[in-house]
């Protein structure tokens, strides 16, 4: 991505208010149709509504909702792919996929739904919700079929608190975001995004007909936390719930190891932001901390090893080739 696309992403705040048949949306009201506004219809209820406040960042986007009892549905939305994390900060919400069996889930507890397929809602009182919706691709990237992923989370995963903490914290920003803050926060929600799916999943794999092997679903996990500086071999097979002999032993079947895999993974990724000229204001200790690397000097001594040369050497062949 260019100097000048990095400008031109999209931050945007904006409050969405529902009835059943209208939208207001920074002050302009509209009707809605058959269809609804975003893809929500609440048809035929007068006391029923919500109010949505929406932050899209880039191909991302944080939405704190509250919503009044009713029913209703989601429709698909031309150009929306998205796959949406919520959480249920109140109040019961049942859902009912067109092609899936129904679930319900209430305070405390989170689900995954997909913007490209439809689904019945009824909301139970006041339901208050926080939700994060991220580009629905984000799970072919690491192998994960499409149609799996709807339904609840489980509730014990260790990811489950930062995440939720990170995203609140997101829902609470303030004030203008710069280009760059913007690229990596939006790169930071699709990250998590991705480790509490791949997370998700792997609790589920033993009742799955195809999961991937140990692997796979650890190089899947690296690949996605690697810029996290407390991302050890240790911290991998406990959360594949794997011992570590045997999380070794499969990297050592494949001509390698776990914290050399997670040395390359990280090496790619400074090799990535040095070579993008964007990142030319990082200097090359915040280069190695957005890499995943304790220090410039650990990030010198892995690049070299793995024959890119020097983070000063890959910026200025870069610069040359520019030329």
């Amino acid at each position: 991505m260019g100097v000048a696309e990095m400008r031109q992403r999209t931050v945007r705040r904006r409050r969405i208010v529902f009835t059943a048949d209208s939208v207001t949306v920074g002050g302009v009201v509209s009707r809605i149709g058959e269809r609804g506004a975003f893809g929500l219809v609440a048809p035929r209820q007068p006391s029923w509504g919500a109010t949505v406040d929406r932050l899209d960042i880039g191909a991302v986007n944080i939405l704190r909702a509250v919503v009044r009892a009713g029913q209703g549905r989601l429709e698909p939305v031309d150009d929306d792919r998205q796959l949406v994390f919520a959480r249920v900060e109140s109040g019961r919400l049942d859902v009912v996929p067109e092609d899936g069996p129904a679930f319900s889930v209430e305070g405390g507890e989170m689900f995954l739904y997909r913007s490209t397929e439809p689904y019945g809602l009824t909301w139970h009182g006041s339901v208050e919700l926080l939700m994060v919706g991220v580009p629905l691709e984000l799970a072919d990237e690491f192998g994960i079929r499409q149609e799996s992923v709807d339904g609840r989370l489980r509730n014990d995963s260790a990811l489950r608190a930062p995440v939720l903490a990170f995203l609140e914290a997101m829902a609470g920003i303030e004030g203008a975001v710069g280009p760059l803050d913007a690229y990596f926060l939006e790169k930071l929600v699709q990250e998590m995004a991705a480790a509490v799916l791949l997370s998700n999943r792997r609790v589920g794999a033993a009742a799955q007909e195809s999961q991937p092997g140990i692997y796979d679903r650890a190089l899947s996990l690296m690949t996605a936390l690697r810029g996290d500086h407390d991302l050890t071999p240790e911290r991998v097979a406990g959360e594949l719930n794997v011992s570590l002999r045997n999380l070794q032993r499969e990297f050592c079947r494949n001509g390698t190891s776990v914290a050399a895999t997670l040395r390359r993974l990280r090496a790619e990724l400074a090799v990535q932001l040095l070579t993008d000229s964007q990142y030319d204001v990082l200097t090359i200790p915040q280069v190695a901390y957005y890499a995943g690397f304790g220090s410039a000097p650990l990030m010198r001594r892995a690049l070299t090893a793995l024959g890119w040369g020097t983070p000063a050497a890959i910026r200025q062949r870069r610069s040359g080739d520019d030329r």
